[in-house]
């Protein structure tokens, strides 16, 4: 197989790439593989891999005083096919893809965060642990939570309402689901799963489906580690938000 034919399979391939990028910006699919802050990142990426592949799609094929010697020969076609198809599988994939969250499976393996989350931001501390009606939002997940698990002995019997998909675990009982989101930092390899434990009348609640739900705070344990455990009260199916990840970048305390 000649150099020729190697460098214009390696401009599609690169042409390929830059065109995935731009499939998946477009489509608004991108921030779910990586998140806000990386996307000039993309965008940089996407326009290096457009100029790299049409300066390779033009170049000429040299005369036969250079390019005979230089054939690829130690290469047999079924290692090239090995190696380009490493970029060739990606590139499909991101084009016939339409969902790219995590499974179930790949979240159980992961299980919720344990660690508590360290404070970051200037709020007032205690502006919502001080209610005693708290809504959560994407705006202040992490500040509700990062209250809450600081001050674990004076939430009892406070009313919380917040919105997140059914998370369960093999030991979870029959009456315990986990009301959950999803944080990427990064992107979809650093996701880290957060969730509250919610008891109660779960049955209904199929995994991985999105709900509303209110219910009254309490102390209770995961894995050994004390947080706020919900006894549910109600609880409503939703829609998907559009932007099913928080990425809000936190630090963990180890």
């Amino acid at each position: 197989m000649n150099r020729f034919f190697i460098q214009k399979l390696e401009g599609l391939l690169l042409l390929g790439i830059g065109l995935m990028i731009f499939k998946l910006y477009v489509s608004g699919h991108l921030t779910k593989l990586i998140a806000p802050k990386m996307i000039p990142y993309a965008l940089t990426a996407l326009f290096a891999f457009f100029v790299i592949s049409l300066l390779r799609l033009k170049k000429q094929k040299q005369g036969r005083n250079h390019c005979d010697c230089h054939s690829i020969r130690e290469s047999s076609v079924s290692v090239l096919a090995l190696k380009y198809s490493l970029f060739f599988i990606p590139i499909f994939l991101g084009f016939i893809l339409t969902d790219f969250t995590l499974s179930g499976e790949v979240l159980a393996k992961r299980g919720m965060a344990q660690q508590q989350v360290q404070k970051q931001s200037s709020y007032d501390a205690g502006k919502h642990v001080n209610l005693e009606n708290i809504t959560v939002t994407d705006e202040n997940y992490f500040e509700v939570l990062d209250e809450l698990l600081n001050n674990l002995d004076t939430i009892e019997g406070k009313e919380i309402e917040l919105s997140g998909f059914v998370y369960r675990e093999d030991h979870f009982t029959k009456k315990q689901v986990a009301i959950s989101r999803l944080s990427m930092s990064c992107c979809v390899v650093d996701a880290t799963l957060y969730g509250y434990m919610l008891n109660g009348n779960v049955k209904g609640m199929k995994t991985n489906d999105w709900y509303t739900i209110t219910g009254t705070l309490k102390k209770g344990s995961y894995k050994g580690e004390a947080v706020p455990v919900i006894d549910l009260k109600d609880a409503k199916k939703i829609k998907p938000p559009k932007e099913t990840y928080l990425y809000e970048n936190v630090q963990i305390i180890q």
